[in-house]
């Protein structure tokens, strides 16, 4: 497995962040936000910026890794071809949660993850407008730092689906053609509506929710997140039980403290 030093990529992201994206935080003109090919979908000058500091350093860090990054593929969907070779990948969401730092939200988040042979090694989620960074390795545990506070990240034990809150939204759902999550409401502590991607994770991996159902599969929005789940002991799998594919656009996400609960979850709102 490739080897890095954690702390040193979770600098480079806080760097990056410091440099590229922070300062045209709540500051950005007209011309800096642009329309990708999906409506409703952003981009701005701090993504464009962010993306090609982070590769450079990353790619620095590690020679021989690739890059992966979301406003490269964006441009040229071949890049995803990546994935099949034998070398390291770094993946890169620069600003998860764009729309949301264009209208100066702090809720957005630079998430990279490390990928060897299809599967996610080590992952950072970082929130520079709150200071809250989430990192992972797998064999090396999880941690979230705040404020120079450092917590190890471990999944619950001995919690029972009533005791679950879950991330997932019900439109979702139904217009798949599966039953309204609602339906079963009185089976979980409750529901809310999911965020940008690397704020999901972020409850989870903080407690303040137990659970996720996700139907995209863009790999820079759940491999940071699978990575650090994987290291803090929770069951992430697609809708069908198998690993999470970078190359798969229609396997969905659950994420769930233990296997036995994923089964649960999935047997109740997945079938």
């Amino acid at each position: 497995m490739a080897t890095v030093d954690m702390l040193e990529i979770a600098g480079i992201l806080r760097e990056v962040a410091a440099t590229e994206i922070l300062p045209r935080w709540r500051n950005l003109a007209v011309g800096d936000v642009q329309k990708k090919s999906k409506a409703g979908d952003l981009v701005t000058v701090a993504d464009h910026a962010a993306e090609i500091a982070l590769a450079a350093r990353l790619e620095a860090a590690l020679p021989g890794s690739h890059v992966v990054g979301e406003e490269a593929v964006a441009a040229d969907p071949d890049v995803l071809q990546l994935f099949a070779k034998s070398e390291p990948v770094w993946v890169i969401d620069p600003i998860d949660g764009t729309r949301k730092f264009a209208e100066g939200e702090p809720t957005f988040d630079v998430m990279v993850a490390l990928v060897v042979g299809g599967r996610p090694v080590a992952g950072w989620i970082y929130a520079p407008a709150e200071n809250t960074l989430y990192l992972g390795e797998a064999g090396g545990g999880a941690e979230r730092h705040v404020e120079g506070a450092i917590t190890p990240i471990r999944a619950q034990a001995g919690l029972a689906l009533a005791d679950l809150e879950g991330i997932l939204g019900s439109g979702a759902f139904t217009s798949r053609g599966l039953s309204d999550p609602s339906a079963v409401r009185d089976r979980f502590r409750g529901y809310v509506r999911p965020t940008c991607a690397g704020h999901n994770y972020g409850r989870i991996l903080s407690g303040e929710s137990h659970f996720m159902i996700n139907f995209s599969t863009h790999p820079w929005d759940h491999l940071p997140g699978h990575a650090i789940a994987g290291a803090a002991g929770f069951h992430a799998a697609r809708h069908d039980g198998a690993p999470f594919d970078p190359l798969d656009r229609l396997g969905g996400v659950l994420v769930a403290p233990t296997r036995e609960l994923w089964d649960e979850i999935h047997s109740l709102l997945l079938t």
